[in-house]
């Protein structure tokens, strides 16, 4: 979502979806659409467990007919969380094949710490060790949550300062 698009293009060339709000017909009208004035549009489709028709014969029938022939200049996201495709099935075979087909795992506990360093350094800033041990045994490995918590001590600081723990 950050990536995809510069920010100028945007306005008319993002379209963000919620799953529980709409029907594969609707994503796909979406997705056959041609940018405006710009090399690519950006169709993303978030909670997509819960796109109304997924489950039925025609709403998978459409998303298999749209993959034989995509658009080029669409970047079609379908952000299906807390639950994993079904690799049984013909649609997720589909995927497999004519698609980028991205499944990630939960972080290990003895993970997380150089994921919070790094994440922190993304953002500009330092962190000591005491304040990474500390993230990661009260918050865990619910990176969403953890970046939120990591976000609002970023707010009281400047480029190149430090999140450490203060004992007053």
């Amino acid at each position: 979502e950050d990536n995809c698009l510069p920010e100028a293009e945007r306005g008319f060339n993002q379209t963000v979806m919620y799953g529980k709000d709409a029907t594969m017909s609707q994503v796909i009208t979406n997705a056959r659409r041609f940018p405006m004035m710009a090399e690519r549009q950006l169709v993303l489709v978030k909670e997509a467990k819960d796109i109304q028709d997924i489950g039925k014969e025609e709403g998978q029938r459409l998303l298999m007919d749209y993959l034989d022939h995509p658009v080029p200049s669409t970047v079609l996201v379908f952000a299906h969380k807390h639950k994993k495709v079904d690799g049984r099935k013909p649609l997720s075979k589909a995927l497999g094949k004519k698609a980028l087909l991205v499944t990630t795992t939960k972080l290990r506990d003895y993970e997380l710490p150089k994921w919070i360093e790094a994440y922190v350094k993304s953002k500009g800033l330092k962190i000591n060790y005491a304040s990474v041990q500390l993230l990661a045994e009260y918050i865990g490995t619910n990176l969403e949550r953890l970046s939120n918590e990591i976000g609002k001590v970023a707010i009281n600081l400047k480029e190149g300062e430090e999140i450490n723990v203060r004992i007053k």
